[in-house]
């Protein structure tokens, strides 16, 4: 009997594996990701320890990959600033190494020119007023972008948003 029940662990196991190996090859994920997942799946501490382990031996789970393709997307697609890439890098408890690779992925200019288009995009949903109140609001929304208070009063105060 316990020859059986061994078996079907074994399997339940390669299953949960293969089931994971699927998931990381659609797009790049992190431990936690991986980790969650899992649990959803019903894997046991154990069992998820084994999974991860093969997953990093067999380069599915990589945390330089995996911070460098997150920098790059949440960027691109997302418009997000450099600090709140930088927040939700660090609550997926990535290594630093693997964060600060991730970060220095970003391009200066690329980055200043979405924050730019950002910031045009929401003046002229404001009615491209130079008001007091119309730039705080902009600021606050550039914040709740993830762009840090320097660059936000750096981008205000050149005024090349103003005259366009």
């Amino acid at each position: 009997m316990t020859m059986k029940s061994s078996d079907s662990q074994t399997e339940a196991l390669r299953a949960l594996l293969d089931r994971a190996r699927h998931y990381c090859a659609r797009s790049e994920q992190c431990e936690s990701g991986v980790r969650q997942k899992l649990i959803g799946w019903g894997a046991s501490a154990a069992d998820m320890d084994t999974i991860i382990q093969r997953l990093r031996a067999e380069d599915y789970i990589n945390d330089l990959r995996y911070a460098a393709a997150y920098c790059r997307g949440k960027l691109i697609e997302q418009r997000w600033g450099r600090q709140k890439v930088l927040y939700q890098l660090r609550a997926k408890h990535l290594p630093k190494d693997a964060i600060e690779a991730g970060m220095a992925q970003i391009d200066d200019e690329t980055y200043y020119n979405i924050m730019t288009d950002e910031a045009t995009k929401k003046l002229r949903q404001l009615g491209g007023e130079t008001s007091r109140d119309n730039r705080r609001r902009l600021a606050a929304f550039l914040a709740s972008r993830g762009y840090t208070p320097h660059e936000i009063a750096h981008l205000i105060d050149s005024n090349t948003l103003f005259e366009q």
